[in-house]
């Protein structure tokens, strides 16, 4: 009976535990995925900016932070956005890392 009881919250704790993606994860994969073109404080100001027509977004802006709704950032992200250099990620990244990135964005709004 212990045994099983075990086993249950063993099974229970690595389903909650395991199935998200930590913000650690989810900054390196800014680091590693976006900052090239989003900069490091998601200002728009990475290195690819200055040849990129139009330019990245710029994450920390209040004004876009004002339109800026979760499940239209995981689509960008996942599909991309045509007539820009966002390319789609939904070969890269899996849905959960998709949704912590979008929660590591929210991080870069600069209004109050």
């Amino acid at each position: 009976m212990v045994a099983s009881i075990f086993v249950i919250g063993f099974v229970l704790a690595s389903f909650f535990c395991c199935g998200s993606v930590a913000a650690a994860d989810a900054a390196a994969i800014y680091a590693n995925q976006c900052a090239f073109c989003h900069g490091v404080s998601g200002k728009g100001d990475g290195p690819a900016a200055v040849a990129l027509k139009p330019p990245p977004k710029d994450l920390s802006s209040a004004e876009y932070w004002k339109s800026a709704q979760p499940d239209t950032l995981k689509l960008v992200i996942a599909n991309g956005k045509p007539g820009t250099a966002m390319v789609p990620f939904k070969d890269k990244l899996t849905a959960d890392e998709i949704a912590a990135l979008v929660e590591h964005l929210r991080k870069f709004n600069s209004s109050p």
